[in-house]
């Protein structure tokens, strides 16, 4: 399943590709777009949306402070 969201506070896409590569470990996979300030998180299809976005959360912040990630509308 492909969760849309949106991705605050990355600085540098040199950063945006760290933060996806790490997302990508954490998920199936994730596509990071650091121009248009979106992520998409590929997941199982059970997955809960809210879980992975906090999960995605706690990923970032331990990866650099002020990051924020919301589910798309």
């Amino acid at each position: 399943m492909k969760i849309r969201c949106d991705i605050e506070g990355v600085d540098c896409p040199h950063c945006a590709a760290k933060l996806e590569d790490l997302l990508a470990k954490a998920f199936g996979a994730a596509n990071l777009n650091f121009a248009m300030g979106s992520l998409v998180l590929e997941t199982a299809e059970d997955c809960d949306e809210d879980e992975a976005v906090e999960k995605a959360n706690r990923v970032a912040a331990g990866f650099e402070d002020g990051i924020s990630i919301t589910l798309r509308d």
